[in-house]
């Protein structure tokens, strides 16, 4: 194995979390694991078809084999995430004040990501909904024990939520036998806790809900579907709302008015097709999930700083650490990565789903100058980290009545919702993105699969 495996110690024996579920899988067999896993993609079709979709098998592409994170491990996590999250959120109330007092002015001035012709309205919780891509770094000389750090911070549209429902519906069909014996943290009511941080949004009593998708074509439509359905939410596409003469959001097949906008438009911006959402939000006409310019948080040049904010805003240490990274937006930054460029993972401040980025060690000597002229023609849209031997797991698969597992890189995506102003509620499970064996990057657009994650309550 290239890097530390977390079902598989130096020696080849499992971890002691992972014997229950590996013994219940030689009990059962490759064929009966073929018919289980085989059942399974079988209820995400049926699901497809309840929401009248179009059954496609190539929807959340799984791995079954589930990740586990001990009761001690996760307990970090969530403190260090909760710590994060309200942190981010200290520093936007800031900046919608005017007033930043850790991000350098270079940084959000050029971030494709703020415009600061937009009027700002972040609210009393500016972000209620994050994702944060972790991976797991072995401790020198303690097998099976890790140190998590925080490589991404996910705060526009973070997919997740809905997989991880979808896919815990069903592992513990696959799994029932080690589901029970080691104790999983339950996902119940999920759905109805992102459903009230969603409505939260709004002042109103009982907000009119609209999930705004890019449509069938979107890889994550299933996730659409299930979250309008779920919340009682009308699903519309963006040609299908308007401005009325009031200055409200108006469904046009319903007519009914919104009172909540949640954005999962992957492909330009909502406000560039209704412009004067804008400013319907700015007067509280309408009330968006994702504001106006809190995609800022998302930017990856914002992402180094945000140690800064813990210590700044809250006064403490950050309990997870980030990955070195370097902003080409600053001078004395830019010139070491342009340097150090073959040694470097190189990613665009605005990109999502692993696109324009360049893990410059596994790539060849063409495509890491080609990605570099690209770099030189805009240098302050892009960070660079240092590269990391994070943590792998494993791929299963069948062959000639057999297992055989694969080593695959893998990280976990976390999601932490805040109803209100006092609580931030982590939850306890994750969607884990799996690369495709010899890669690292591993967003499903990538190749990738998924796994149900696993936190143990004891």
């Amino acid at each position: 194995m290239s890097s530390p495996n977390e079902v598989f110690g130096p020696e080849g024996k499992p971890f002691s979390h992972y014997r229950t579920v590996l013994e219940e899988m030689a009990r059962m067999g490759a064929g009966e694991w073929e018919r289980r896993t085989e059942n399974a993609r079988g209820w995400l079709i049926e699901r497809q078809r309840e929401l009248g979709m179009e059954p496609d098998d190539g929807v959340h592409p799984a791995d079954y084999v589930p990740r586990i994170v001990p009761a001690a491990d996760w307990d970090t996590l969530e403190r260090g995430l909760a710590q994060r999250m309200r942190a981010i959120n200290e520093w936007l109330k800031g900046l919608e004040a005017g007033r930043d007092e850790v991000v350098p002015k270079e940084v959000i001035q050029s971030s494709a990501l703020f415009d600061a012709s937009v009027p700002t309205r972040f609210g009393e919780v500016p972000n209620r909904q994050m994702g944060f891509d972790i991976v797991a770094e072995a401790r020198s000389g303690r097998p099976g024990e890790w140190e998590y750090l925080v490589i991404e911070d996910n705060a526009k549209m973070p997919v997740g939520i809905e997989p991880m429902s979808l896919l815990r519906a069903m592992t513990p069909d696959v799994l029932p036998e080690s589901y029970k014996t080691l104790g999983v943290r339950p996902l119940d009511g999920l759905m109805d806790i992102f459903g009230e941080v969603v409505r939260a949004t709004s002042p109103e009593p009982d907000p009119t809900v609209a999930v705004l998708s890019t449509g069938p074509d979107d890889q994550y439509y299933i996730d659409h579907r299930v979250f309008a359905a779920e919340l009682g939410a009308i699903l519309a596409e963006r040609d299908e709302v308007e401005i009325d003469t009031d200055g409200s959001l108006v469904h046009k097949v319903s007519g009914r008015r919104i009172d909540v906008v949640y954005e999962r438009i992957e492909t330009g911006r909502i406000y560039d097709d209704v412009p004067r959402l804008v400013e319907s939000h700015y007067r509280g006409l309408v009330n968006a999930v994702f504001a106006p310019n809190l995609d800022v948080a998302d930017d990856k040049g914002v992402y180094p700083f945000v140690p800064q904010m813990i210590r700044t805003y809250l006064g403490e240490e950050p309990v997870l650490s980030n990955i070195d990274t370097y902003s080409l937006a600053v001078e004395e930054d830019s010139r070491y990565v342009m340097d150090h460029f073959d040694e470097l993972v190189i990613k665009s401040r605005s990109g999502w789903g692993g696109k324009d980025v360049l893990i410059a060690p596994q790539e060849s000597r063409e495509d890491i100058e080609e990605f570099r002229k690209r770099v030189e023609e805009n240098p302050v849209e892009y960070v660079a980290q240092e590269t990391i031997d994070f943590s792998t797991h494993v791929l299963c698969e069948t062959e000639n009545d057999a297992f055989v597992l694969r080593d695959a890189h893998a990280d976990l995506r976390i999601h932490a919702l805040a109803p209100d102003t006092e609580k931030i509620v982590v939850v306890p499970g994750a969607m884990t993105r799996v690369a495709a064996p010899g890669n690292k990057l591993v967003n499903i657009s990538s190749g990738g699969r998924m796994k149900d994650t696993w936190v143990l309550s004891r």
